[in-house]
């Protein structure tokens, strides 16, 4: 890797990297805040909300990876393309009416709170349209300052629903006004842009938007098939886990975001920008490890309260789980730059073994133990699988033609 390259890719890494971590501070003190104000059955049903959220926000994280990958388009083809993303938007918000009263059901939480903590579904695809367009032209400034104005302005609102009498709820309006402002600060940035688009074709936008939707699910789905499997106080005991466990997990994406944009930039150093990437992860990951394996009590009284202490036993194990999907996540961020899609037979198979062995459980400790077990075995598998593709790649194209 030239200087230059190298520079660049560093660059880029480090401007990511600094600004993930200002959100993840953000989410942090968020976190903080209300699991010390809420309590663990409240926070479980916070958790259910956020996690029923984020499933309707889930279109968002696969547009920004669609965008990240093929760019945006300038002209009319543009302004066409913003009016669907805002309709899609009006029309998914829509549909929390719709399905409010089974979900309240399902999860025993108040219908009028689905509908109030989804109001940021309204702007999402626009915003998440805006964040790819941004990450394309590697412009990360602009990305990271979205992303900080949107976690920092989550804190207010959760310390803000803090002193509110119907907490929750004035969280859920909060948390809408601060997608708003995000959107706002996106759509001036991306007005700044010249056009980044890149040539792409049915299969890498099909193979993108797959990847995009697998790292989704495996971020909130394991905190719903808590609160659907298991009592409302280990469920939340279990989510409080999960936003600790994730914290690790999150840092793949920044790097992954990195090295996907810098190898559509310079394709000949995919190798080395996947390696490099790969070892930024593992250090970040021993660290982590060497962190709960050490203080594992002392982080859990930190980042929720003494109420989650009985996870503190689970951490370690957790822990496990939480690296080996972030290095999943690594593996699949280089198939969509490369467009090599087989891996994601096993990535698939793995999430649907997933969701399948959580949704029959019933105790804590079995929820922990088989999640953590599936994921490292799908890591394990995809792997497996990438390395004898890559072989059989390589076999292929130097056997003599006959």
């Amino acid at each position: 890797m030239s200087g230059s390259r190298a520079a660049g890719f560093w660059r880029d890494n480090l401007i990511y990297g600094a600004a993930s971590f200002g959100a993840g501070v953000f989410n942090y003190l968020y976190h903080v805040v209300l699991a010390r104000v809420l309590g663990p059955a409240q926070y479980g049903d916070l958790a259910a909300l956020l996690n029923v959220t984020w499933l309707w926000l889930l279109p968002g994280p696969v547009v920004t990876l669609v965008y990240t990958r093929i760019g945006r388009r300038q002209g009319r083809a543009g302004r066409v393309e913003t009016g669907v993303l805002w309709g899609s938007g009006v029309v998914l918000w829509g549909l929390v009416w719709a399905v409010a009263e089974p979900l309240v059901r399902l999860l025993h939480v108040s219908a009028l709170l689905f509908v109030l903590f989804t109001l940021e579904v309204v702007p999402s695809l626009a915003l998440a349209a805006n964040q790819g367009a941004l990450q394309r032209a590697r412009r990360f400034e602009w990305v990271g300052a979205v992303m900080l104005l949107n976690n920092g302005f989550r804190v207010v609102a959760a310390a803000g629903a803090a002193w509110a009498g119907l907490r929750l709820a004035a969280l859920g309006v909060l948390e809408g006004v601060a997608a708003w402002c995000a959107w706002g600060l996106s759509a001036w940035a991306v007005a700044r842009l010249g056009p980044h688009q890149g040539e792409s074709g049915p299969a890498t936008v099909a193979g993108t938007a797959v990847v995009g939707t697998l790292t989704a699910l495996w971020a909130l789905l394991d905190g719903l098939l808590a609160k659907h499997a298991l009592g409302a106080h280990a469920a939340g005991l279990y989510n409080g886990l999960a936003t600790i466990g994730h914290s690790v997990q999150y840092v793949s994406g920044s790097l992954g975001v990195v090295m996907m944009t810098n190898i559509l930039a310079r394709p000949s150093q995919r190798v080395r920008f996947f390696t490099a990437s790969l070892g930024v992860y593992a250090a970040v990951a021993a660290c982590f490890f060497a962190l709960v394996a050490g203080w594992a009590p002392t982080v859990v009284r930190l980042i929720l309260s003494p109420h989650f202490l009985p996870v503190a036993s689970f951490l370690v194990y957790y822990g496990w789980g939480m690296i080996a999907l972030g290095f999943l996540n690594l593996i699949l961020l280089y198939a969509v730059a490369v467009d090599q899609w087989s891996v994601l037979l096993p990535a698939a198979g793995g999430m649907a073994i997933w969701v399948a062995v959580l949704w029959r459980t019933d105790t804590l400790s079995a929820f922990v133990g088989r999640s953590t077990a599936v994921l490292v075995a799908t890591w394990a598998g995809s792997a497996a699988w990438m390395a004898a593709s890559a072989w059989r790649r390589r076999w292929v194209n130097r056997a003599p033609v006959r």
